[in-house]
């Protein structure tokens, strides 16, 4: 079962988020049918988008997209609504032979590449949603993720994850945590965190192997409080009304001209891969 769970140490000043999406990710890349490089990029951006979306109001839709200049992967989409998680990788599969050395010898960079552009949409229910921008210059997607919110947010953080696929090269496990001080955080607090979690990989390996992930938070603040563990599950949230605005998209004279063939129009969702068939006599509603 995918999970979320969230805490806070009131004596070290800082919350502390864990976050596991195997079950979601898996899905997802089975359904997009991603190599081993995309599925493990893709599920450490959609693994950060979910962490950064937790601290907003429940319905609140978190949506982020990072555009690689020189990357494998080209694009990446990840949303979080309402403990759901959905995620859209534009490139499935590709050659790695073109990617490295150039980029880098490390294929999970090559795929992110070297040069890109994170943006991150917060739809909080009110007229507009905020939006925020930053360029990268890393190929880590926790770097990528960390800068984001230094940018952002103004405050000391670290997020880490690891993706571990199994025999076949499927998803396997995917986890992350995120730990921010808060605003009244002294040098005392920053040093306790260094001293804890200045070892990443550690960090990772003890995530990997746990699955107690409220005894992992208790052993990195002993004081911490556990504010909410709920459930994630993987949803795509398209439907028969975004397909047709996705055909408006078309424009009018598109649209009359495959009225005038008698032609339908065919649909895949990006995410989900159902398909859609828009009949010729629901185009004509669209003009």
């Amino acid at each position: 079962m995918d999970l979320q769970v969230r805490a806070i140490s009131h004596k070290h000043n800082a919350k502390i988020a864990i976050v596991d999406i195997s079950e979601s990710m898996r899905e997802i890349c089975d359904l997009q049918k991603t190599n081993p490089f995309i599925s493990i990029a893709l599920s450490k951006f959609t693994l950060g988008n979910t962490l950064i979306s937790l601290d907003n109001k429940e319905l609140a839709k978190i949506n982020s997209n990072y555009v690689s200049k020189n990357g494998a992967v080209k694009k990446m989409i990840a949303e979080f609504q309402n403990n759901k998680v959905r995620a859209y990788a534009q490139v499935k599969d590709f050659d790695i032979e073109e990617y490295i050395p150039r980029l880098s010898n490390n294929p999970v960079y090559a795929t992110v590449g070297t040069e890109g552009q994170l943006l991150n949409s917060r739809d909080m229910g009110l007229k507009e949603p905020y939006i925020s921008t930053i360029n990268t210059d890393s190929p880590n997607m926790d770097h990528i993720w960390m800068d984001f919110l230094r940018d952002s947010n103004q405050v000391g953080s670290l997020l880490t994850s690891e993706v571990k696929l199994d025999d076949e090269l499927k998803i396997k496990k995917v986890v992350g945590i995120l730990i921010q001080l808060l605003p009244e955080h002294t040098q005392e607090d920053i040093d306790l965190l260094d001293s804890k979690l200045g070892n990443t990989k550690f960090i990772c390996e003890v995530l990997m192997k746990s699955t107690n992930y409220n005894q992992v938070i208790k052993e990195i603040f002993e004081d911490a409080v556990i504010l909410e563990s709920k459930q994630i599950i993987f949803e795509c949230t398209c439907n028969d009304n975004k397909i047709l605005d996705s055909v408006k998209l078309l424009g009018q004279n598109e649209i009359q001209q495959l009225i005038e063939n008698k032609e339908d129009v065919q649909v895949i969702c990006d995410f989900c891969n159902k398909e859609y068939i828009v009949n010729n006599q629901n185009l004509k509603n669209l003009i």
